[in-house]
């Protein structure tokens, strides 16, 4: 499981958190929106789904709560599919799903150029003396790889990019390779941390699909007469405008999401290499060369490597009768 697959380990634990706030919007959009259905009066059957709808119509207390039940259970229902769709959806927006051949790709090509002329244009500013305006592309650059063959069609991935890069050159660690075993040695601290930027990054992943959504089903609905159009105008404009919100808001929590896995690795490094039983590096001097070797072993591509001696303790020896 990789650093951007494991953001969809934290909150498959509760049930509840699957039915985000964008679930309540899109079910109460939908339900605004769409014009109530009834059979005209006289035909209404006296049983099956139909005869519930009736019933409803007319506030018959008992149907009114099935319907309630039945909308539960769907909004419940199409929030599991949501949530499934919310890791893809990050690895879509990171541009590690993009296809490398065809038309898709020319886009990307053309989106990474673009993101390159801005990075030299944040270098360049970043020169300049102490101002707000170097601060600030200072702190954009850091959320940027240095090696213009890292770079990402995407802020999302840069972010990802930028955070493996500072840490292959500190410590000579691939991330995305340690991540299986780096995931057994954490606290519990750094597992609530990582499962608390995890929850929000997901969240508003969610919610931009519900967004997304709204916007779908408005407008169609409104064409195909189902609804009147300035209402479903103005649900798929407050849809776009949320989207573009969440949007933001994500990538943010994606720099969040990487800021604490940084610092989890920084942390627990030396747990990593106790758990292979590998000598751990003595200094600053040798920890680069040591996460190479490292990263060599755990990458068993058949390269030469140097030959290490386990640190494993000794074993104790029982006490005298």
């Amino acid at each position: 499981m990789g650093i951007i697959s494991a953001l969809a380990s934290g909150p498959a634990k509760r049930w509840t958190v699957l039915i985000s706030g964008g679930a309540y919007a899109f079910t109460a959009v939908a339900v605004l929106l769409l014009r109530p259905w009834r059979p005209p009066a006289g035909i209404c059957p006296a049983t099956g789904p139909t005869a519930v709808v009736c019933d409803a119509g007319e506030g018959e207390p008992l149907a009114l709560a099935a319907l309630a039940v039945l909308a539960v259970v769907a909004a419940t229902g199409a929030s599991l599919v949501v949530t499934a769709l919310a890791g893809p959806l990050v690895h879509l927006l990171a541009g590690t799903a993009l296809p490398v051949r065809g038309p898709v790709a020319a886009l990307v090509a053309h989106r990474i150029a673009r993101r390159l002329r801005a990075k030299r244009r944040l270098t360049a500013r970043a020169g300049e003396p102490w101002t707000r305006r170097a601060t600030e592309a200072r702190r954009k650059l850091h959320r940027r790889p240095v090696r213009n063959a890292m770079t990402a069609p995407t802020r999302i991935g840069d972010s990802f990019a930028a955070m493996a890069e500072r840490v292959q050159g500190r410590h000579g660690l691939d991330a995305q390779l340690c991540w299986p075993l780096l995931q057994q040695v954490f606290d519990e601290p750094a597992r609530r941390d990582l499962e608390h930027v995890s929850d929000q990054v997901l969240g508003r992943a969610r919610n931009l699909v519900w967004a997304a959504l709204t916007v779908a089903i408005a407008l169609p609905l409104a064409l195909l007469d189902r609804v009147a159009l300035w209402p479903a105008v103005l649900a798929a404009l407050a849809g776009a405008l949320v989207g573009a919100l969440l949007l933001a808001g994500l990538g943010d929590g994606v720099d969040d999401y990487a800021d604490t896995v940084e610092a989890a690795l920084l942390r627990h490094r030396d747990a990593l290499y106790a758990a292979a039983a590998w000598p751990p590096p003595t200094g600053t001097a040798d920890e680069r060369g040591t996460g190479e070797a490292f990263t060599a072993y755990l990458r068993r591509t058949g390269h030469l490597a140097p030959q290490i001696t386990f640190d494993r303790p000794t074993p104790e020896e029982p006490p005298a009768p």
